[in-house]
């Protein structure tokens, strides 16, 4: 990306004709086994835009989102952001591919600022997040379950400065509620975002 590029319309250019709404079977069925959700939504672009820049995210960061679909967040982190790296975790492989897509159009088209962006196709409840400084799940159907497992994971995590859910945690142990903004989402206008901090 060049100087003056506007995040948005880059996003807008690279996810034409991508979206992570329908997923095969196969797919939905391993995140259900998984104790995930299938389900779809996303933060709207302005929305994720503004949460980023409040997170202040710099070279040192290693920004991961949790569920991450197609990768919207993750590649606006790279194109709006300072951030040293960006990765998204996904459990669908139809997802993961369509996130690849957009990245490698980025890629061929020589835009500035991806090449530290990784699509990984795995169980956010396993893969290795030891580098992890900021974490965003879009957790908004997760069961009360899963968020127990995600949060007992998460607390063990090293370097993490910042968590960002778009679902509350019933037992935050751990982590202390620092922040909750109002931001548009796909489904809903003004939907909570949780962000924590570890203490």
């Amino acid at each position: 990306m060049s100087a003056g590029d506007d995040p948005r319309a880059t996003l807008r250019r690279l996810y034409r004709g991508i979206d992570g709404f329908e997923i095969p079977r196969t797919d939905a069925r391993n995140v259900a086994r998984s104790k995930g959700s299938p389900t779809y939504g996303e933060l709207m672009t302005t929305a994720t835009l503004r949460l980023l820049t409040q997170l202040e995210l710099g070279p040192a960061d290693v920004f991961v989102d949790l569920g991450a679909g197609v990768g919207k967040v993750v590649m606006l982190a790279a194109s709006g952001t300072a951030v040293g790296r960006a990765r998204g975790v996904e459990l669908s492989a139809r997802r993961v591919g369509l996130a690849r897509e957009a990245l490698e159009l980025a890629e061929r088209e020589g835009l500035v600022g991806f090449d530290q962006v990784e699509f990984v196709e795995g169980d956010m409840l396993g893969v290795p997040l030891a580098d992890a400084t900021v974490i965003y799940t879009c957790s908004t159907a997760f069961s009360d379950t899963f968020m127990g497992k995600l949060h007992d994971r998460l607390a063990t995590l090293p370097r993490l400065r910042k968590l960002v859910s778009l679902q509350d945690f019933e037992d935050p142990s751990g982590f202390e509620l620092v922040e909750i903004y109002r931001l548009d989402a796909s489904w809903k206008r003004r939907t909570k975002v949780y962000v924590y901090e570890p203490v």
